[in-house]
């Protein structure tokens, strides 16, 4: 089980956007940020826990990159505010 536990960890990933994708629209308030952080960290523990191999650093690359996305893209997004 823990040599496809990256596999799972990405199909948790995947499950959250989803879940939020069948969200828009809809009143939520601020139930979205619970969903995310729920999500991420429901996917980083399987991340870690699974054996060594091409899975687990796919799924660890992709929980790597969306929060450095995340910041990048605000940080861009002050810029321009900014008039820089």
């Amino acid at each position: 089980m823990k040599k496809y536990s990256g596999i799972l960890s990405i199909l948790i990933l995947v499950g959250t956007y989803l879940i939020l994708q069948s969200l828009v629209g809809k009143h939520i308030g601020q139930w979205w940020v619970f969903i995310i952080v729920l999500g991420y960290s429901a996917s980083a523990f399987p991340s870690w826990y699974s054996t060594r191999g091409f899975w687990r650093k796919a799924s660890a690359t992709i929980l790597i990159l969306l929060p450095v996305g995340y910041l990048v893209i605000l940080a861009l997004f002050m810029l321009g505010l900014s008039g820089f």
